[in-house]
């Protein structure tokens, strides 16, 4: 899981071991400051703070000028608020917030495989509302996905003038039943525990983050997705969650309870558990109680 990092362009996250980039920062940057004038009653989420960058220039120098040349706020001290707006806490007013994930899967941006752009809207109970995710590197459907509670969910190309009007997804041929249907796993070693089909059915790989495999749920690529962990970030999951069930699937803690996201971080029991809306009831049952913990 290692990758390179260069001085000024990236460095290892400290405390989670993973990769974060001035684009990154750039990203999270302009989105709070276009958000802010769209949307000013609303609280904005990102997973950077601007920390490091205060701390190195090059770093610094980077993010603000490929945050600027997209349209974002040229000045250093305005673009570095923008980005720490993501820290601010709940009101405690019940107001809506925003959450950003700025690339999920940095290994992936930096290596030439999938990343997702990603961004939710909650309430104020933390039930998601809208989502919308980008996969630049996608050739096969539309590469942006967005749903809305209630509305379903709509491809649009890279351009974004207006959502696609057939089918992008059509029905995946695993559907049609036989062997096991490909799923996905994260963190990919606890297959050793989570085991839907049996040992002799692992999971596909799919880089990187957990917005890819929401991804590829959605779009019917994977029958199901299993975040076999209880506690989790919201930014990794919100916009993918709601994407899912508007896409016509399911997504539920392993006792089929809702996913809510209060805060910067949420609990669930057993772990996430997703499903295309071409799974089958016999394949959602298998993977609820793949990620119930005995």
């Amino acid at each position: 899981d290692e990758c390179d990092v260069t001085a000024g362009v990236s460095f290892i996250k400290a405390g989670d071991s993973t990769p974060v980039t001035a684009a990154d920062f750039a990203i999270q940057g302009l989105i709070s400051q276009e958000l802010g004038r769209a949307f000013p009653a609303d609280r904005f989420m990102g997973e950077e703070d601007a920390g490091d960058l205060r701390e190195d220039a090059a770093l610094r120098s980077l993010a603000l000028r490929l945050s600027s040349q997209y349209g974002g706020e040229p000045d250093e001290a305005a673009f570095l608020a923008s980005v720490d707006r993501g820290l601010e806490p709940p009101r405690g007013t019940g107001e809506r917030c925003w959450v950003l994930d700025p690339i999920d899967g940095t290994k992936g941006f930096m290596t030439g495989q999938n990343y997702v752009v990603g961004l939710a809207l909650v309430d104020g109970d933390g039930e998601a509302l809208v989502g919308v995710m980008g996969v630049p590197a996608e050739e096969e459907v539309p590469p942006i996905m967005a749903a809305v509670r209630g509305h379903g969910l709509t491809w649009w190309r890279a351009g974004g003038d207006a959502p696609v009007e057939q089918e992008a997804a059509p029905r995946p041929a695993w559907a049609d039943g036989g062997a096991a249907p490909p799923w996905l796993i994260s963190p990919q070693r606890a297959f050793a525990e989570c085991q839907p089909f049996g040992a002799a059915h692992p999971p596909s790989e799919v880089c990187c983050g957990a917005m890819i495999k929401y991804f590829y749920v959605a779009a019917g690529r994977a029958a199901g997705f299993v975040q076999y962990e209880e506690q989790l970030k919201s930014w990794d999951h919100a916009c993918g969650l709601i994407c899912v069930e508007e896409a016509g699937g399911s997504a539920s803690d392993c006792e089929g309870g809702r996913v809510a996201f209060p805060g910067r971080t949420f609990r669930v029991e057993g772990g996430v558990v997703c499903c295309s809306r071409w799974a089958s009831e016999e394949v959602r049952r298998r993977l609820l109680g793949a990620a119930t913990r005995r």
